[in-house]
């Protein structure tokens, strides 16, 4: 009987275990997304981290493409400071002068890092609402940088009730969001219009 109830034990660690590991993939599945242009994640989903929105200058030819969320308490490795930079990082800010948002023109920008459960994260581009069965996160604007200047970027989707850092409208050569505007041609126009803001959608499903 003693060795059966020691078999019966491991049996017993092996399932709770089993259980443990579940439990915790269960708790790691899920998306994350970026949340351009707000301080807070969307209700249902969980904050990771806010930050500064940044990237490489808009002048510059060899610049980093992307645009990143850059935490807002950074750690360092060491305490030099390197005259010699092969890179550069900058804050991003709005150039939306002309428009609606032109009060928040030369602005910073902030974001959000968030986690939704069990689900998948797309932006769609071109929509403000998401398909049936998908739900809401946040909708906006495609926004990039100009199409004129050196460095290139991405398009990323900002949040259409977009918040700012007080006290921060000094212009520097920044990272920067423009408007993507709709340009008929080889873009077909229908369903696309000539000069509208092209609009952008993220949606957990």
């Amino acid at each position: 009987m003693h060795r059966l109830s020691e078999v019966e034990k491991k049996l017993e660690n092996v399932q709770e275990t089993k259980l443990e590991k579940e439990e915790t993939r269960t708790l790691s599945k899920g998306d994350t997304f970026t949340r351009w242009g707000r301080f807070s994640c969307p209700n249902g989903t969980t904050l990771i981290y806010d930050g500064f929105a940044g990237g490489s200058g808009h002048n510059a030819k060899g610049g980093a493409a992307n645009y990143v969320c850059l935490h807002k308490q950074p750690t360092w490795n060491d305490n030099n400071v390197y005259k010699s930079q092969t890179n550069l990082m900058f804050g991003a800010e709005y150039q939306t002068s002309g428009t609606n948002w032109e009060k928040i023109q030369e602005y910073d920008v902030p974001c959000v890092v968030c986690h939704v459960p069990s689900s998948n994260i797309v932006m769609i581009p071109g929509r403000n609402v998401c398909h049936e069965k998908h739900s809401l996160q946040y909708s906006g604007y495609l926004m990039s940088g100009h199409y004129l200047h050196p460095s290139a970027t991405e398009f990323v989707c900002v949040d259409d009730e977009p918040e700012v850092f007080p006290d921060s409208s000094t212009h520097h050569a920044s990272k920067l969001f423009y408007f993507v505007y709709a340009k008929c041609g080889s873009l077909k126009c229908p369903p696309y219009e000539d000069g509208k803001k092209i609009t952008c959608v993220v949606c957990s499903f």
